[in-house]
């Protein structure tokens, strides 16, 4: 009997390439690790050859792995366009998330949700978490990731910590306990304004409001340009020209919340509550 691929198999083999390891391609696909190592043996007895070496947690693609991952995504993409011919698979999936999120969260995000929830298409609104809140209590996104509030525990469930940031010569010549300390907030009432502003006083630090925007690009811009700091979540790397601010008051954490809309079936909004779970841990 000629041997045959199981697209199961296929789909973990891929999920491992797209996550970097076999822990994370197990969380978005809602399988066990070892549900996953499995599939990529069966994968590697079928076809005879090593697809990954693993060396502790990390893992390699051999010469032949990559050239049957080129292989794999390609029956994956003809077998979810053939059924994309006869199934309804193409109804939009939307996330909302504060802007917060663009460049430290979502790109790996809407890969694990697409990996996730292959037979849906992903997409992202940006916005206040006050507006995406609301979207999603109307049913018009399924999900989003929301600012709920401040808190002063570390060790709450769900918070992540925030930190102050600056342009590189403002935080190299910090000096606050004669001056004010100029501050670029956004325009509304944010829990990272809040945060920010509630620090200094507590400290009983002076300050100025040098800078307000109504958007992350702005005021990144401003803070780029030495014109104050700001509070930001500390979900990864420092947005590009930004530097820690050392020597200001301990900043809030932040409560992270997930909304999901009524009408999501409840098998999908526990997959996308557990995929945003673990990109907002790390994991």
């Amino acid at each position: 009997m000629a041997e045959t691929l199981d697209i199961v198999t296929l789909r973990s083999l891929v999920a491992v390439a797209q996550c970097g390891g076999f822990h994370k391609a197990a969380g978005v696909l809602h399988l066990t690790q070892a549900a996953v190592s499995r599939h990529v043996q069966r994968l590697e007895d079928t076809l005879g050859v090593e697809l990954i070496t693993r060396a502790g947690r990390a893992i390699r693609f051999t010469t032949d792995g990559e050239r049957f991952l080129t292989h794999a995504t390609r029956i994956l993409d003809a077998h979810d366009a053939a059924l994309d011919d006869f199934v309804d698979r193409t109804q939009i999936l939307t996330i909302g998330a504060m802007d917060h999120a663009v460049d430290l969260l979502l790109p790996g995000l809407v890969d694990r949700l697409r990996t996730a929830l292959p037979r849906k298409r992903i997409q992202v609104r940006l916005g206040r978490s006050a507006g995406l809140r609301e979207a999603v209590s109307r049913n018009q996104i399924e999900a989003a990731i929301v600012l709920e509030r401040l808190t002063r525990d570390p060790a709450e469930p769900g918070v992540i910590p925030t930190r102050w940031v600056g342009g590189r010569e403002l935080t190299a010549n910090a000096e606050h306990a004669t001056s004010r300390v100029p501050l670029v907030l956004f325009d509304h009432n944010c829990g990272l304004r809040r945060g920010a502003i509630d620090s200094l006083v507590a400290a009983d630090l002076r300050y100025e409001i040098s800078v307000e925007s109504p958007d992350l690009a702005g005021v990144q811009a401003a803070v780029r340009a030495n014109l104050g700091y700001t509070l930001l979540p500390a979900l990864g790397r420092l947005p590009a020209g930004t530097y820690p601010a050392d020597g200001l008051p301990a900043p809030p954490g932040v409560v992270m919340k997930i909304e999901t809309a009524t009408h999501l079936s409840g098998r999908d909004a526990q997959r996308i509550r557990r995929v945003i779970e673990g990109s907002l841990r790390g994991s």
